[in-house]
């Protein structure tokens, strides 16, 4: 082999090392409203695309894929998902009642319909991986989907594409928002920072 083979098939091999690097951990830009954050094998989307029209409710809609091919379960429930508003403060996902109650049926069932008239790109993200299908934090007032499907366990090449919710008492912040997802049993966390171009702002 000579010296410029060498150098080549080297310089091939740093280009994957740092490949592989980059799809292994942190995040990036998916779509014109959509980030995907990795770590290891697992990856989140999350798509501000309905939340663009929510700034003046009390809570917003985040659209969320998360799927995984490591050789473990995801564990992932309520508290698995927080998200800090651009002032620092951290939020949970509220209850249906308090969600209900401060955000209103009409706008739940008209979130549900906004996203499932939208192309679901962030699947191509997992064509590797079996869909799990009904996975709901929030039923849908107009029954689709009508139970709720709360706590899911994503063994190895498995996602999942849901809607879920977090208070908004800053408004239309012009700040930086983070989503993460944290599960304590795989000792995986991920974290995705990104900004929402409000409508109407």
């Amino acid at each position: 082999m000579n010296k410029r083979t060498i150098t080549l098939t080297t310089l091939a091999a740093g280009l994957v090392a740092l490949t592989v690097v980059a799809t292994q951990s942190g995040y990036s830009r998916l779509s014109a409203y959509g980030y995907v954050g990795r770590a290891k094998n697992a990856s989140m989307i999350v798509d501000m695309d309905v939340a663009r029209y929510r700034g003046t409710q009390k809570f917003i809609p985040l659209e969320v894929w998360l799927g995984h091919t490591e050789n473990r379960t995801l564990h992932v429930d309520r508290d698995s998902f927080t998200l800090t508003d651009p002032s620092g403060v951290v939020h949970h996902i509220p209850s249906t009642k308090e969600l209900l109650k401060g955000y209103g049926p009409t706008l739940v069932a008209a979130d549900y319909a906004y996203i499932r008239k939208n192309p679901d790109y962030g699947s191509m993200l997992y064509l590797a991986c079996v869909p799990i299908p009904g996975v709901a934090f929030y039923a849908n007032p107009d029954g689709r989907p009508s139970i709720l499907y709360d706590h899911v366990e994503l063994p190895s090449r498995t996602f999942f594409r849901t809607l879920i919710y977090f208070p908004n008492p800053d408004g239309m912040s012009s700040g930086t928002y983070t989503l993460a997802f944290r599960d304590p049993k795989s000792r995986t966390t991920i974290k995705i920072p990104f900004k929402i171009p409000w409508v109407g702002q």
